[in-house]
């Protein structure tokens, strides 16, 4: 629009500068200065005419590039309107299903909660309740972790007495074995009898336990170093450390009824059998305790 205006002006004033002329034509001759410049004036207004032109030229081609765009944007804008619309309408349709649901997880949520503050109130009489076990769990650990100690106190008393029974048992290994080679030395240097001399150890099997379970019958006699009144120390194989105590009667060539004596008769008949294996050393009297 504002280059139409200045075309107008301009073959305007060109229209007029030419009237101007041919009506005082002899004024125009003085007057060739103030034309050129006018010439000049009418150069620049050229000039600046296009200028306006080409700027107008820019300002329309923004105008429709933003005209595309904003074509674009409404094509975009009613595009996702429909989408909306479509969704809109689903969840329109959706909206009844959605409402029944909802109501009906409400009423399962009431009765979850309901049901939630009933177990509440019987966690908390249960917890009441078990107030009386908790005091009691807690005085049992107690307890227990002073029997723990006291426990480890007497296992450290226990280990020091094994310690101390070790040691002696190695002293009386030490002292048995002593006393047989300084025995088998003496024995060596006297003439023995032709029967069982006090420490001798003999081993024997059983023939058979007597029905009266007085003793054992065993098929060795004389011949072997028995002699009647006898009395020998006995013990199992498998049991070293259960002693009782035997005494030689009806003693024979080949056969001979030991007898049981003291109170070792009921224990030797729980370990007694027929053909077991015995060993006996010849003893006398003794009142002594038997470890």
């Amino acid at each position: 629009m504002t280059s139409i205006i200045f075309r107008i002006l301009a073959w305007g004033g060109i229209a007029s500068a030419g009237v101007m002329f041919f009506l005082n034509q002899e004024k125009f001759v003085s007057f060739d200065a103030k034309i050129k410049k006018a010439e000049s004036s009418r150069d620049e207004a050229s000039l600046a005419l296009e200028i306006d032109k080409n700027k107008s030229s820019d300002l329309i081609n923004g105008l429709f590039r933003e005209r595309g765009k904003r074509r674009l944007e409404i094509e975009d804008a009613l595009s996702n309107a429909e989408k909306l619309k479509e969704e809109a309408e689903l969840i329109l349709f959706k909206e009844k299903d959605l409402n029944e649901r909802n109501k009906k997880f409400l009423n399962e949520l009431s009765k979850v909660r309901k049901e939630l503050k009933e177990q509440e109130a019987k966690t908390e009489e249960k917890k009441s309740q078990g107030e009386p076990i908790r005091a009691q769990t807690e005085q049992l650990k107690e307890e227990l972790s002073l029997l723990e100690s006291e426990n480890q106190k007497e296992q450290a008393i226990r280990d020091n007495l094994g310690a101390e029974l070790s040691g002696l048992r190695t002293r009386r290994e030490v002292a048995r074995r002593t006393f047989e080679e300084e025995k088998g030395r003496l024995l060596n240097e006297i003439e023995r009898p032709p029967y069982h001399y006090f420490g001798d150890e003999v081993e024997i099997n059983v023939l058979s336990v007597s029905p009266s379970g007085a003793g054992v019958f065993i098929n060795d006699g004389y011949k072997t170093g028995f002699r009647d009144d006898f009395k020998y120390l006995a013990y199992e194989q498998n049991a070293p450390d259960s002693f009782f105590y035997l005494k030689a009667k009806l003693v024979q060539k080949g056969l001979t009824f030991l007898e049981f004596t003291g109170d070792f008769r009921k224990d030797a008949l729980e370990l007694i059998r027929d053909d077991q294996k015995l060993f006996l050393i010849r003893t006398g009297d003794s009142n002594t305790t038997i470890y």
